[in-house]
């Protein structure tokens, strides 16, 4: 996998399912988005997600976008988008997005 991890960009909390084609599988799966920054997304729970994972993620506002799996930890994943989000896409996803006020 030649993908550079950018985990260094402002994360924003939200709370959104989001429909995600598995590329490596050839399914469709119903995902919880638990934050969001411009580079990427963390998923909790993340049954079955493995390093290297290639998906489709299906974000509000932005519609299809391809995404890497970098690491998995317990329930959680973390996924690298194919290239950064422009900064109206990431307004426009964070709007329609539910924003997570509350501990899980």
């Amino acid at each position: 996998m030649s993908v550079t991890e950018q985990r260094t960009a402002m994360r924003h909390r939200v709370d959104c399912m989001i429909r995600v084609e598995h590329l490596n599988r050839g399914c469709e799966i119903d995902l919880r988005l638990r934050n969001l920054s411009a580079n990427g997304v963390l998923i909790d729970p993340a049954p079955d997600l493995l390093r290297g994972d290639r998906l489709i993620l299906r974000l509000p506002a932005l519609g299809r976008i391809e995404a890497y799996c970098l690491w998995t930890v317990d329930t959680r994943a973390g996924c690298q988008f194919e290239r950064v989000l422009r900064p109206a896409e990431f307004d426009a996803i964070l709007a329609q997005a539910r924003p997570l006020t509350t501990q899980p």
